[in-house]
């Protein structure tokens, strides 16, 4: 279409110049040294026209070598978007042995995308095919050695994926060598040391991790709150009593006011037999803010002074005075002063607003105690019956903590 509009408009010109130039057709006349060349003005510019157009055409002949290498390329380019789609449909659709052949076959090109490979590495590390994920890896470095720390970044995070931590650990230290900065690269070391519980490297990234501002604020106190879990965890199981006191209270004051950190803190005191810590700081808490958990491990406390433990457990009957977990600790404070009496008035108004195993168990002792074996036995079957009903088999017992170390970010990062 666009040569025949061509031709129209050469025709229409060549009679417009032929019916201009017929009355005078010009004189042109062209000397250099000894020679002259004359024609008509028509002839001159017919002749320059053919120059023109044969110039041109000289000038395309030159260009089609580009020309085809270009069309090549367009040619290529669509073939390998049309690879690439179908792959990523097959891979949606469930079939990523499917997508892997038709990425496989984009990857051996020469101009083949950095994305490609990545991609190939991604499903064969999906399907369990590590040694093809690698070999798609090495191909994506040597086309694109710029991309050296994009590559890393890709090996490490399915490395981690795949569980193979000791050369997830060789990849990221590499990329921690090149890139020690990279919001990315931290990333992947913390979740490494995560997948590896190593609660000590962890610790020591945690300023790192808080400056780079990687983790939310909610992301980085859970992770930071499980880190010194374990620390104290540790140091308690060391029995090491005077270092678990003393790297409590090097911990940041926002984690010490944790409450699940507090609880674990308790907890690994009464452990040790360190009763009487452990009831100064359950009272400070307890005095601070109200929290069930506290008030059942006040009940644990085997104080020297029991009477006194005693008489500050039922002050705060006055503003808590349904509370089943309350009237249990109180009592198994009164079992251990031997108030037989108020122990078991205490415990039935425990069951009474709250049913518990544990609660049973300990009524069914003292009336065992008290010489009243069909109510103890009665109070063990109903405790029973909880238990069988999928009920704990203590109050309030679950260990405090913050649950699997891989599920602690999630949420928005």
């Amino acid at each position: 279409m666009r040569w025949l509009f061509a031709g129209l408009v050469a025709l229409v010109a060549s009679v417009g110049v032929a019916l201009f130039a017929l009355p005078d057709p010009g004189y042109v006349l062209i000397g250099f040294g000894k020679y002259s060349l004359e024609t008509t003005l028509l002839v001159f510019v017919v002749v320059l026209a053919v120059a023109y157009v044969s110039l041109r055409m000289l000038a395309g002949l030159w260009h089609v070598p580009a020309r085809v290498r270009r069309w090549n390329y367009r040619r290529e380019s669509r073939r390998q978007r049309k690879l690439f789609d179908g792959a990523v449909m097959e891979l949606v659709e469930g079939r990523p042995e499917r997508a892997e052949r038709r990425l496989a076959r984009l990857a051996y090109g020469s101009d083949t995308p950095l994305d490609v490979y990545l991609s190939a590495a991604r499903v064969a590390n999906r399907i369990g095919a590590p040694d093809r994920r690698d070999y798609y890896l090495k191909l994506a470095l040597e086309r694109n050695p710029k991309a050296e720390i994009a590559v890393a970044l890709v090996q490490a995070e399915l490395q981690l994926a795949h569980a193979q931590l000791d050369q997830a650990q060789s990849t990221v230290t590499r990329l921690r060598a090149l890139a020690p900065r990279n919001s990315q690269v931290m990333r992947l070391l913390m979740q490494l040391y995560l997948q590896q519980k190593d609660w000590r490297q962890l610790r020591s990234l945690l300023p790192e991790l808080q400056r780079s501002r990687i983790l939310a604020s909610e992301q980085w106190q859970r992770l930071a709150v499980q880190v010194y879990r374990e620390q104290i965890l540790e140091l308690g199981a060391s029995g090491d009593l005077e270092r678990m006191k003393s790297g409590w209270k090097q911990l940041p004051s926002p984690l010490q006011q944790d409450t699940d950190l507090q609880a674990v803190y308790v907890q690994e005191l009464l452990r040790q037999g360190e009763h009487e810590h452990a009831e100064h700081v359950l009272r400070e808490q307890l005095r601070q803010a109200w929290n069930p958990r506290f008030v059942y491990s006040y009940g644990d406390v085997a104080a020297e002074d029991a009477a006194a433990q005693l008489s500050v457990a039922e002050g705060w009957l006055d503003q808590h005075p349904e509370d089943p977990v309350l009237l249990l600790t109180l009592g198994k404070i009164s079992l251990r002063n031997a108030l037989w009496g108020k122990a078991r008035t205490y415990l039935e108004s425990s069951i009474a607003h709250q049913p518990t195993p544990e609660a049973y168990r300990l009524l069914g002792s003292l009336l065992e105690q008290l010489q009243e074996p069909d109510q103890a036995a009665a109070c063990y079957r109903q405790g029973i019956e909880l238990v069988a009903q999928g009920r704990p088999a203590a109050a309030l017992a679950e260990r405090p903590g913050h649950g699997d170390a891989a599920a602690l970010l999630e949420g928005p990062a």
